[in-house]
């Protein structure tokens, strides 16, 4: 008889979560209260980070990333736009501080590259032309929707049981070992039975487990926001050449250019507000970059909350961007698997980590198998998965046309409308 494992959360942690377990060989349930990547994983700035941003003063993060870059692209490249990035040094401060990003990025094995500043300008000419010092590095934009409904659509063929709107209410306990949970859908409260659960609620995962009554995995809720402009003003990502601060980054996405972002502790995930001096902020620090951004026309902006690590002495912004795979029995829960920090980039090796852990736990290794996610809608599809067969023929036959960009969403929504129970 198989262990049935519950994953509560469907940000990309969860999704891939999900997927190793199922490839595994568990019987594997995902619990999301709404549906798949509708929370953090739905609204951060769409990078794919090379490492290079962490090279200086986080080591780990910047290698998991640099791994991770490669690994997606070998596994996903149809949903990546290759933009590559640049860091970019406009004072004389940034300029020097590009030494040691060179230093960094090399001790991390992320390919960093000195280029001519003209070239650069050419290359971006809306950048503003006092210009400095330029490094070029494999930052790539992912399309991060698509890709979550490629994750999901994986998971379910691997046999996964999707949950959606259904809010975990507790976990449950017995004898210091867990023994399922409570779970609240359409109003009707259940119980249900489970060998082990994986808590990848994000930054929503202290909450869920006061709610159960246990402690531990401090988490630092982190408020990111970022600035969505009318219009394309970069074809890379460009980053300031400078430690993580707000405001300095700005990534093509689509026929957009997102600015972000700002980096805010706050006590209540479910609960902040931005106030309007720091979009102010951001903007003028934005336009540094790209003066054109200090009066472009902003579409919309959007927040997400972050599951940074609770580190002493730590802010937002020099926090680790790595994650841990905690197994909860120090704390009174043998079977409660918490998933604390990391990165959309690092998303799949987090859940590969997860379900290694898991599997250990019940006295086996897992040695996982690459899935091919180029080919997940095509296969799902195949497989007989979707239910509105129509809609999904019709968008699957513009893939080859022009229209393809613009119809990916379409089959996504398509996939996603699919997967869940």
């Amino acid at each position: 008889m198989k262990e049935r494992v519950a994953v509560i959360g469907g940000g990309i942690s969860g999704l891939f979560s999900a997927l190793y377990l199922a490839q595994a060989g568990f019987d594997t349930h995902l619990y999301e209260r709404k549906t798949i990547a509708a929370e953090t994983s739905d609204n951060f700035h769409g990078m794919i980070h090379s490492g290079a941003r962490y090279a200086v003063n986080d080591q780990v993060s910047a290698r998991e990333c640099i791994s991770e870059n490669r690994k997606l692209h070998s596994i996903a490249a149809s949903f990546l736009d290759n933009t590559g990035g640049y860091f970019l040094g406009f004072t004389d401060r940034e300029a020097e501080f590009g030494d040691l990003l060179l230093k960094g990025c090399a001790a991390a094995g992320i390919p960093a590259r000195e280029e001519d500043t003209e070239m650069v300008i050419r290359a971006e000419p809306h950048l503003n032309h006092a210009l400095k010092r330029a490094v070029s590095v494999p930052d790539k934009v992912v399309h991060a929707f698509e890709f979550a409904a490629a994750v999901s659509a994986e998971a379910k063929m691997l046999g996964a049981k999707f949950h959606f709107r259904t809010d975990v209410v507790t976990v449950d306990l017995k004898s210091g070992t867990i023994t399922g949970i409570t779970e609240s859908r359409n109003g009707n409260v259940e119980k249900e039975s489970f060998d082990a659960v994986v808590n990848a609620t994000g930054p929503f995962a202290s909450g869920l487990m006061a709610r159960s009554g246990m402690t531990g995995s401090e988490m630092m809720p982190s408020v990111g926001s970022m600035l969505v402009y009318e219009g394309r003003y970069n074809n890379a990502v460009l980053n300031r050449m400078r430690m993580p601060s707000d405001g300095d980054i700005v990534v093509p996405y689509g026929g957009s250019s997102v600015l972000g972002t700002i980096a805010t502790v706050v006590e209540d995930p479910e609960n902040y507000k931005i106030e309007e001096e720091d979009i102010n902020m951001m903007r003028d620090e934005g336009s540094v970059m790209i003066p054109t951004l200090s009066d472009a026309r902003i579409r919309y902006m959007y927040s997400s909350v972050r599951p940074l690590m609770a580190e002493e002495g730590k802010d937002s912004r020099s926090a680790s961007r790595s994650f841990q795979v905690v197994h909860m029995k120090d704390s009174g829960a043998e079977g409660l698997f918490t998933l604390t920090g990391g990165k959309y980039t690092t998303g799949r090796l987090i859940g590969e980590e997860a379900a290694r852990a898991v599997s250990r736990h019940f006295g086996t290794e897992f040695n996982p198998i690459d899935p091919d996610l180029d080919t997940a809608f095509q296969r799902f599809q195949a497989a007989g998965l979707v239910r509105d067969r129509d809609i999904l023929d019709i968008a699957l036959a513009r893939m080859g046309s022009m229209d393809r960009d613009r119809i990916m969403p379409a089959i996504a929504a398509a996939i996603a409308a699919s997967v869940g129970d």
